[in-house]
Formats: structure tokens, sequence, C-alpha cells
């Protein structure tokens, strides 16, 4: 009986008949969720690279602007940033803050903060935060600081949740000692 049984295993391991459509079944599952990471982890590392371009891309403007920045003004960068970044239109925040480094006190101070979308004007409080974010700066030398947030949502459910993409840019003014608010 012993005999018989590994007769049967050997003849069994030996061969080499089989069905491809059996194997496929097996193994195509495992393929298309290979894949489809492949594809969702790809599309976020592109998301948040194409939305830090859009925000150095807005500061950038804003730190060539010699005029008076405008409510207008904000609403158009908010919709260029849109449009750069492609993410979804309808979440989509834009904060544009002016900082002064103050030498005596050693803190970033806000000249004034102005957003557009679901995110609060920063306060002297929050920027006691950024400090260690912030390129060291000569007494009175300002600084625009650009801040975004967009929701992304990946395209399939492999592990990756929904997120906030956020982006943190900062620029000095390059033809103006300042940039200037104007409430008109």
């Amino acid at each position: 009986m012993k005999t018989f049984i590994l007769s049967k295993l050997r003849d069994f391991a030996r061969e080499t008949k089989g069905s491809a459509s059996v194997e496929a079944a097996i193994i195509f599952p495992v393929v298309f969720w290979a894949y489809a990471a492949s594809f969702t982890y790809y599309e976020a590392y592109r998301a948040q690279t194409v939305a830090e371009k859009a925000a150095y891309t807005v500061s950038d403007m804003l730190s060539r602007e010699t005029l008076a920045i405008t409510p207008e003004y904000m609403t158009n960068a908010r919709n260029i940033y849109k449009d750069l970044s492609g993410l979804n239109p309808g979440e989509t925040a834009l904060r544009v803050t002016l900082l002064r480094w103050d030498e005596e006190d050693l803190t970033f101070t806000v000249d004034w903060s102005e957003h557009r979308g679901d995110i609060p004007q920063l306060s002297d409080l929050d920027v006691t935060d950024y400090d260690e974010l912030l390129p060291p700066l000569v007494d009175n030398e300002r600084i625009i600081l650009v801040e975004t947030a967009s929701d992304y949502d990946p395209a399939f459910s492999v592990g990756l949740a929904p997120r906030t993409i956020e982006t943190f840019v900062f620029t000095r003014p390059r033809f103006a000692p300042q940039l200037v608010w104007e409430d008109s």
C-alpha cells in the first residue's frame, strides 16, 4: 500500500500536462492588482509633483509682481493653480502670506495673509511653528509664502487612502522690496 501511494505521488509530481485557463484564473487577479497598485502609486506621486510645480509657478508669478495684489488677483491666482495642477477644482485652496523677519525679536511677523478656498488666514501665532521651515533673512526682509491644499482621491483601492496634497513654497520678492495687498 505504501509503494502504491508513493508511486502515485511520483506520477503526480512528474506530470507536466495542465490547463492554461486554470493557471490564468489563479494568477490574473494578482497581476491585475499589481498593475492597479503600480498605476495608483505612480499617479499619486505625479499629482504631488504637479501640485508642487504649480505652487512654484504661482509663487514665482507673485515674486515678480510690482503692482498691488487685489482680491481679483488672488482669485485668478487660485484659478491658475487649479488649471496647472489639474487636481479637483472644487477642493483646491490657496493661501498667500507676506512675512517679515524681525531681527530684534527673532520672529517672523505677518504683513498680510489672504486665502481662497478652505484654508484659514495665517496669523503671527501660526508663524511661530514655521521658524525651522523658513530660510534665515536679514532684518525687515520680506518673504512670500504660498501654501496650497488639494484633495486627491486614488483611482483604485489598493491601500492608498484619499489624502490632501499640501504644498509649502517661499520666495523672496524680486523687483520690489515687498508685495503690497490692496483690498479694493
